[in-house]
């Protein structure tokens, strides 16, 4: 402990206003909104499968996080004397492991398999640049220890190879089984009554359902000329924020209502906003 401490505090002999401002919206890359902004752009633009893919690791990965934070509850640095961190740099929960790294890592095992598959070297840079840098930024922030952060990324690239490798074994089928973990993840909310669990797991269930739906009665194709994929995306990500932020409004602080924005999310995601592109795709081509 006292070595990790150390380590966070060597670290932040670096801080200064510049690095305060880039390593804070560096650590918001694995944050839920880039998830959300990754997914959708992948399965309204480039390949709803691969998307299926990207999503269905990463939900796992969360999934994963949460169960092993309220295994072993270590509290976050920032907690300890002599680390710093601002108020609104603070994240609630347990420390280990961090959930930030973890999804720094699917993201990152994304873009490196993205990467091989269509030969673009460029996802490879994207990819080391958010495996590395956003698990130091939650260093530098104070949120979360060396081993946090190093578990973390390890746990989410074995996660994601073994999540990627299980979509392909499902061939044509991953909406039928992707449906049937459905009742997993509900399952699961009776035993850790957890507010992350809550959000994956709602999440998850909007995306499972819309995507069956999408996939036998939809039949969206995701081309589009370039422009019309720049208007579907901000539409679409302006809805799907809206219910994020704009639910929060009109629901209570209840994790029951946590579930139902996220599941919202993913039905609009995987089914209500392909629906909407292929009608008004009609009238614009």
């Amino acid at each position: 402990m006292e070595f990790e401490l150390a380590i966070i505090k060597l670290i932040q002999l670096l801080r200064n206003p510049v690095f305060d401002f880039l390593f804070y919206w560096i650590t918001q890359l694995g944050d839920q909104i880039v998830f959300i902004a990754v997914a959708v752009i992948i399965y309204w633009t480039i390949d709803k499968k691969f998307a299926h893919k990207f999503v269905f690791a990463f939900m796992i990965s969360a999934v994963v996080n949460t169960a092993l934070k309220l295994v072993f509850k270590r509290i976050r640095p920032f907690y300890y004397q002599g680390i710093s961190s601002e108020v609104s740099w603070r994240t609630t929960g347990y420390s280990f492991p961090s959930g930030h790294a973890q999804a720094s890592g699917v993201l990152g095992y994304t873009a490196f398999y993205g990467s091989e598959k269509t030969g673009k070297k460029w996802l490879k840079i994207v990819g080391w640049f958010i495996v590395i840098l956003v698990p130091f930024s939650r260093m530098y922030l104070g949120q979360h220890f060396l081993s946090d952060v190093v578990v973390g990324v390890i746990l989410a690239m074995g996660l994601a190879h073994v999540a990627f490798k299980l979509v392909d074994l499902m061939k044509d089928d991953e909406h039928i089984y992707t449906l049937m973990l459905v009742p997993l993840f509900i399952l699961a909310l009776f035993f850790y009554p957890n507010h992350d669990l809550f959000i994956a797991a709602g999440g998850f269930t909007g995306f499972a359902v819309g995507y069956y739906l999408e996939k036998r009665y939809v039949h969206y194709d995701v081309k589009a000329k370039i422009w019309v994929q720049v208007i579907k995306v901000i539409f679409g990500l302006i809805i799907a924020l809206g219910i994020k932020e704009g639910l929060k409004l009109i629901f209570p602080e209840v994790l029951i209502f946590d579930f139902i924005r996220y599941l919202l999310i993913g039905v609009w995601a995987a089914v209500g906003a392909p629906m909407t592109f292929k009608y008004v795709q009609k009238y614009i081509r």
